[in-house]
């Protein structure tokens, strides 16, 4: 019976690690989901949410490893933790759900980067130190020789597997966030009790033992009893209801492309994606939907066929199919907010959707513009960019040089592409000044032609061949009048004061300022063939986007901006390798140096490893348009390399006797494969539109997310033999928290740094270097 019970407790052991991994990156994935609604949609708040959750995570361990020694017991301490757990799911998707409330932001305003991160953190903070806590905990109960270490590492990133491909394929489609944490908390709960009684003599019912378990039991029938009962519903309205709270919410739901809400004033709808307001119905923003409508259509003779990006329904289309158009293609990614829209139907939006000339397109709008292109058949009189300014890389993805080029080949000879910009008639701020002259420069690298409407919305008209900065004054008011249509406040003398010269002029010398200020600066970091250049993989415009947002919504953070601009791969790189000898002096002066080497090494690795799943979700962004589902997805992939990478370790460690040898192979490797990637990248973009090869691009990215993970995961396990220290959950908590530390500064750096100063391929330069000098400290250790 012994015998049955060992094995009892061992497999009671591993299904909990299991369950560790599975429950960390559903929570992860999860809540990264709610806090990208919550701070309005900006896929660089992934970083900073998982930038937050690694930090706790990397305490959590540290202070775990502490503590571990003083605590008896390992698994029912392991057992508490799951406990814990359980009892803090709830709260923290509460916080998730109603964290901008809390910080007294109405829904649709923006939130800058650091208030950003401190909301995510605090949000993030129980879950984040539970969770670092359970993996030196449970080390410590597993086993208590070096491969206990690998053994629980590989179980975690398998059970991270399974959570991601749940998540993503299961989970998105059919429950909704309440019935997530419950199912979380009912497997703790039932994995503590299996930790607490493991044995089979122990399940004979003894008093003591069933009062001192009874909170636990009582915690999971409540858990089951709600998960199967209507209550998790009624929870989850609850849920929504706070955190609309103070608004008449009449419509919430998720797809896989992102969460659509609207809310009801009076008669009028507000819609909202991603916690920002896209339309209003039946009431639109007239001066909004009217002047991008008729100002561009000025310019064109004889509008026939017509294109609109995104934001059409609610006014745009209305305005167009007032001209005798043959055709409308509306490109509108998410299906889920035109069937809101259908659900609370207004005489505009009826009269929209019901036209038979409205053809619409659920598709990313950059997709389907490049699906146009390759066609080679159809082209346009007008193509309207109806989106906000690339504060986002979703966003950035329309205002680069490879999307304008796409535009230009389905525009007819004289067509005209129109897009929105923030604007101003009084003092143009240096992030507005900067954010236009990026959009006026990149589209000027792909259009002869090339015009500006200044306003408190700048509107950004290109052409191939038609000469709209030639087209006089008179000739566009006397075809306003002609056409004689239908409008609020388009008028004659509307035009007149719109496209006057003197709002022209003064909009160039306030660019002017900006434009010798860049022009100065880029001439001395020997970059002036790229200018102001907004592209995929250096995304400018996201930076200034960024930039501009900073200083509405955080204007004390804008300093941090200005330093951006100023960074370079040198200068970075430079900072890497003086880092690098001033610890091999360190390491020669002082021994708490010299132990720290293994650290320092998996600090690197942890950055490397983050960078490169950070980067590919941003790629596979800038090729797809969203991420919303395919969260779940990459992190599994990344998960699936680590556990494989960490299983083949783990059975080789005890019989490798040159532990510095191989950690130098992988550190070589690991940088070498730094220097490919962005050559990968780069032949990915320049297939990306030839047939067969988009659709092969995802593959792509999840296979070489993997590769990352393989490689990260065969260094830990060797790392944990090579740093023995006293005791087994010193060893795993040190090291545990060095890789969250090296995650954490991955997640945060790149999302609001290295990405938009440097772009995709100089941040893997940036990254080969940091790994180049890791390499150099392993080949100078001492270790055996």
């Amino acid at each position: 019976m012994k015998y049955l019970g060992d094995r009892f407790a061992k497999g009671s052991l591993r299904f909990a690690f299991l369950l560790m991994g599975f429950s960390f990156t559903v929570m992860q994935t999860l809540m990264a989901r709610e806090l990208l609604v919550s701070f309005a949609g900006n896929e660089l708040s992934i970083g900073l949410v998982l930038g937050s959750w690694l930090i706790l995570e990397a305490v959590g361990s540290g202070l775990a490893a502490r503590l571990a020694g003083r605590v008896r017991g390992g698994a029912p301490s392991y057992a508490a933790l799951q406990m814990a757990l359980s009892l803090l799911l709830p709260l923290s998707v509460y916080a998730a759900f109603t964290v901008r409330r809390i910080a007294g932001i109405t829904p649709g305003e923006g939130m800058g980067l650091l208030p950003t991160f401190y909301s995510a953190f605090l949000v993030l903070l129980p879950l984040g130190l539970v969770d670092g806590a359970m993996f030196t905990f449970g080390c410590r109960a597993y086993a208590r020789e070096v491969p206990a270490i690998g053994h629980v590492y590989v179980l975690e990133a398998i059970g991270g597997i399974i959570g991601g491909l749940v998540f993503t394929y299961l989970f998105i489609p059919h429950l909704h966030s309440i019935q997530v944490i419950l199912i979380l908390a009912t497997l703790n709960l039932a994995s503590a009790a299996s930790l607490l009684v493991p044995s089979p003599q122990s399940l004979v019912p003894n008093p003591k033992s069933v009062k001192s378990y009874s909170p636990l039991f009582l915690l999971l029938a409540a858990s089951l009893y709600l998960l199967l009962s209507p209550q998790a519903d009624a929870i989850h309205r609850w849920f929504v209801g706070q955190q609309w709270r103070g608004y008449n919410l009449v419509y919430y739901g998720n797809s896989i492309y992102g969460n659509v809400a609207a809310i009801k004033q009076e008669e009028q709808y507000t819609f909202f994606a991603n916690g920002v307001p896209i339309l209003t119905a039946p009431v639109p923003d007239i001066t909004a939907v009217e002047e991008l409508v008729h100002l561009p259509m000025l310019f064109v003779p004889q509008p026939r066929r017509v294109l609109v990006v995104s934001g059409g329904v609610g006014g745009v289309l209305n305005e167009i199919l007032k001209y005798p158009v043959e055709r409308v293609d509306y490109a509108e990614l998410d299906p889920l907010l035109i069937e809101a829209v259908q659900k609370f139907p207004t005489p505009l939006t009826t009269s929209e959707l019901s036209d038979p000339r409205v053809h619409i397109q659920h598709v990313d709008g950059r997709l389907l513009v490049r699906k146009l292109a390759a066609g080679g058949n159809e082209r346009y009189d007008l193509v309207i960019v109806n989106l906000p300014y690339p504060s986002t890389l979703q966003l950035n993805r329309f205002y680069t040089v490879e999307f304008f080029r796409l535009v230009r080949e389905i525009l007819t000879e004289e067509g005209v592409v129109a897009l929105p910009s923030p604007g101003t008639l009084t003092y143009m701020s240096p992030g507005m000044r900067n954010l236009n002259v990026t959009i006026y420069e990149t589209l000027k690298q792909v259009f002869p032609h090339t015009h500006v409407i200044p306003g408190d919305t700048n509107l950004w008209l290109a052409s191939p061949e038609a000469p709209l900065e030639a087209v006089s004054l008179e000739t566009l008011v006397r075809r306003w009048e002609e056409r004689a249509l239908p409008t609020s406040l388009m008028t004659g003398f509307h035009v007149r004061l719109r496209l006057d010269e003197r709002w022209l002029v003064w909009f160039w010398d306030s660019m002017q300022k900006r434009g010798n200020e860049a022009t100065r600066q880029q001439g001395n970091e020997g970059r002036e063939d790229e200018g102001g250049v907004n592209q995929d993989l250096r995304p400018s415009g996201l930076l200034y986007g960024l930039f501009y947002w900073n200083e509405l919504f955080s204007p004390g953070f804008t300093g941090y901006f200005e330093f951006l601009e100023r960074i370079s791969l040198p200068l970075l790189g430079a900072i890497v390798v003086l880092l690098t000898i001033a610890f091999l002096v360190a390491r020669r002066l002082s021994r708490r140096a010299r132990v720290a080497s293994v650290p320092i090494v998996i600090v690197t690795t942890g950055f490397a490893g983050m960078a490169f799943d950070l980067l590919v979700l941003f790629a596979f962004q800038a090729f797809y348009g969203y991420v919303y589902q395919q969260i779940g997805l990459l992190v599994t992939a990344f998960m699936a390399g680590l556990s494989l990478g960490g299983w083949v370790m783990t059975r080789r460690v005890e019989r490798i006797e040159k532990g510095k040898s191989v950690l130098l192979r992988l550190e070589g490797i690991i940088a070498a494969c730094w220097l490919l990637f962005p050559a990968a990248l780069t032949i990915l973009y320049a297939q990306a539109g030839r047939p067969g090869v988009s659709a092969a691009v995802g593959p792509i990215l999840l296979v070489l997310n993997a590769l990352a993970g393989f490689l990260v995961g065969m260094e830990f396990p060797l790392a944990s033999k090579m740093y023995l220290r006293v005791s087994l959950s010193e060893t795993a908590g040190t090291l545990y928290a060095s890789d969250l530390l090296g995650a954490f500064l991955g997640s945060l750096l790149v999302s609001v740094m290295l990405l938009p100063a440097l772009g995709v391929l100089e941040t893997c330069l940036l990254v080969a270097v940091l790994k180049l000098g890791s390499l150099v400290l392993v080949a100078t250790m001492r270790t055996p």
